[in-house]
């Protein structure tokens, strides 16, 4: 670079490293000076113009720098309300004099000190800058990924570059210099990847080959396997922690020494299998010596078997198992990856679910695999592995042209892991919807942080059930103890997940919104706090059309990601908070809380409370209704633990007793 430009290149580093330090912060990628933009415009008129002239400079301006920096900082602040890690954008930064090759080696330093991921904008392909930043990002091992959170490897980002250059070359006018760029940028990338990265469709390799391969893209658990090779075990494989891959160990006695020595249970299974199978002969679990191991082995080899010495992997850590198949993620806990085939298994997009993951286990899961492939993994709090990470494959295969949208939908074993509450908030925080700043306390796994702050320094302690139990436990103002409240509330430890709390929020309006059997939503609420309302001893007052207003954007956004909702929010006089979300529609409608006919009601005065509800719920006999006498809401907690009773249940206003 040139003395002019050096010096500021030198003092905005400088700045970099006096804002950050050593943390690492995302960096989001769109094209500024080419891009779809671009193409648009050459293909039209651009080609037409003199490169460098003032009417070429003035247009590119106009109808591709000006637009494409604006969509850069919009979605750049909207990255910002969504999560709370710094987002950095190159569009904000201008330089006179500055070149465009200037910009980049400007950026390239940054994403190699200071970047935690890519986030790659829509089109990114079709830029110069942006590829070069994915390519730098690739050869630093610095993950990247799609706008919306979906894992982008150094593969697929080739393929799309290709696609885009392909369409460069074939305009009548060809711009040189971008494509000279994607292609170079390209050739770069190829040159760094392996030969293999998945196992083919159609293909059936041995276990321990699959595994082999798949630990050129992925962690994989410690392992060593043997093929018998005239009654004796022959090593074939080896992936071990510490060690080179494929590691001829001198004995199976050696290769059992060091996979107990470094499994994070001190503890190895023993797979047993035939070359022309997938399944899994006999399977011995959980030894612990080395004579044991051995002994197994050479039974099984005797037998004529293939066997795989592999460290053990607690399913029941706290961690999670799954699939990913193209954009959908599942997974569940206290299972293998075959917890997709039963139910209660939590289904997401890849996109924002990994990050979900990754705010509950405090670290980025390493599921960045080819598109068009169907990997079984699990995540563990513990590092495992022969990297030594929390993310572990299991299996992968290609799979094309695959579309499959998530069911997403809670209760499931995950919410029920960290807490039904708990998961609706997450899912509304990375939704992008505003959730209070909420610490959760879990049984299972570490403390977590997600949310936005409120600008309020006061904390509200609440408690997280395994399933939604309408204001049966304890919410407090201010800090509270959670371990007593835990051991009080439920001394079998069968029913609270999480204790969470939560940053107030100043309640000058605080309800409920539902969506109706009718498909109307209908909000209700009160001035002030509203557990008086939720709990069923206050009625619903007029709220003001801002409020309202609010509440409904929030809703719509929130039904726009995943269907029909239930809101508990609060509104602090200039938004509208987000505090409780389930999802599904009710079937609710004016003056009938659940449909049904009943051979007998039996009145309950709502005065009376929720826990005296609950007791009356019990003793009702089948064909039996309630008939709730006072003003119910029917967003209320009252409305909530009838339609989750799923007994008919109908209203009668207090001057209807007297008729």
């Amino acid at each position: 670079m040139t003395d002019p430009v050096s010096q500021p290149l030198a003092a905005l580093r400088q700045v970099w490293h006096a804002a950050f330090g050593s943390k690492r912060v995302a960096y989001l990628s769109g094209p500024i000076t080419t891009g779809r933009r671009f193409i648009d415009w050459w293909r039209r008129d651009g080609h037409a113009l003199s490169p460098g002239s003032e009417e070429f400079n003035a247009a590119l301006q106009a109808e591709v720098i000006g637009p494409n920096e604006e969509q850069l900082k919009r979605s750049a602040e909207l990255l910002r309300s969504r999560h709370s890690e710094p987002v950095v954008e190159p569009a904000s930064l201008f330089v006179s004099h500055w070149s465009q090759q200037d910009y980049l080696e400007l950026w390239e330093h940054f994403i190699t000190d200071h970047a935690s991921r890519i986030l790659l904008m829509d089109g990114w392909e079709f830029s110069a800058g942006c590829a070069t930043e994915f390519c730098r990002a690739h050869l630093d091992g610095v993950p990247t990924a799609r706008i919306d959170g979906t894992p982008l490897v150094a593969r697929d980002g080739i393929a799309a570059i290709r696609r885009a250059l392909a369409e460069v070359e074939a305009l009548d006018a060809v711009p040189t210099y971008l494509a000279e760029i994607l292609r170079a940028t390209a050739q770069r990338l190829e040159d760094t990847l392996p030969t293999i990265v998945f196992v083919p469709g159609g293909g059936m390799p041995r276990k321990d080959a699959s595994l082999d391969r798949l630990a050129e893209l992925i962690n994989v658990a410690q392992f060593v396997s043997y093929e018998p090779a005239g009654g004796k075990p022959k090593q074939a494989f080896s992936r071990v922690l510490g060690e080179v891959p494929n590691r001829d160990f001198s004995s199976v006695r050696e290769a059992a020494e060091a996979l107990l020595a470094r499994s994070a249970d001190r503890s190895v299974n023993v797979r047993s299998f035939t070359p022309e199978s997938p399944l899994s002969r006999e399977f011995i679990y959980g030894l612990k010596t080395t004579d044991a191991v051995v002994s197994a082995v050479a039974r099984l080899t005797a037998e004529g078997l293939n066997t795989i010495i592999n460290e053990t992997v607690d399913i029941h850590d706290g961690g999670v198992s799954g699939v990913i198949l193209g954009n959908l993620i599942e997974f569940a806990p206290d299972d293998t990856p075959r917890a997709v085939e039963k139910p209660g298994t939590a289904s997401l997009p890849l996109g924002w679910g990994s990050r979900l993951l990754a705010t509950v286990y405090g670290f980025e899961p390493d599921l960045a695999v080819p598109e068009n492939t169907r990997l079984e993994f699990s995540i563990h709090p513990k590092p495992r592995g022969w990297r030594h990470t929390h993310t572990l494959g299991w299996e992968i295969a290609e799979h094309e042209g695959l579309g499959l949208p998530p069911t997403i939908q809670w209760p499931n074993q995950f919410s029920r892991m960290i807490g039904d509450k708990v998961f609706g908030l997450l899912v509304a925080d990375h939704i992008g919807l505003p959730v209070p700043r909420t610490t959760v306390i879990n049984r299972r796994v570490a403390p977590f942080v997600f949310g936005q702050p409120t600008g309020s320094a006061e904390i509200w302690l609440r408690t997280a059930p395994i399933e939604q139990m309408p204001g049966k436990f304890t919410t407090t103002r201010g800090w509270s103890d959670p371990f007593r409240i835990m051991a009080s509330e439920d001394p079998e430890q069968e029913a609270i997940a999480s204790m969470i709390g939560q940053a107030s929020v100043i309640p000058l309006h605080s309800g409920a919104s539902i969506v109706l059997r009718t498909g109307e939503i209908a909000t209700e609420g009160v001035a002030g706090p509203g557990d008086a309302f939720m709990q069923g001893t206050a009625k619903a007052e007029r709220l003001p059309s801002n409020v309202l207003d609010d509440v409904h954007r929030l809703h719509a956004a929130a039904a726009a990601e995943l269907g029909p909702v239930r809101l508990e929010w609060v509104h602090d006089g200039e938004r509208a908070w987000v505090v409780q979300m389930h999802r599904g529609a009710t079937v609710s409608a004016a003056g009938v809380l659940v449909p049904g006919t009943a051979r007998h009601w039996t009145r309950f005065e709502v005065a009376q409370g929720l826990e005296m509800l609950r007791k009356l719920l019990a003793t009702l006999e089948p064909g039996e209704g309630v008939e709730l006498v006072g003003e119910v809401g029917l967003t209320s907690h009252i409305a909530d633990v009838m339609r989750k009773a799923n007994i008919p249940a109908r209203m009668c206003p207090p001057e209807a007793t007297n008729t």
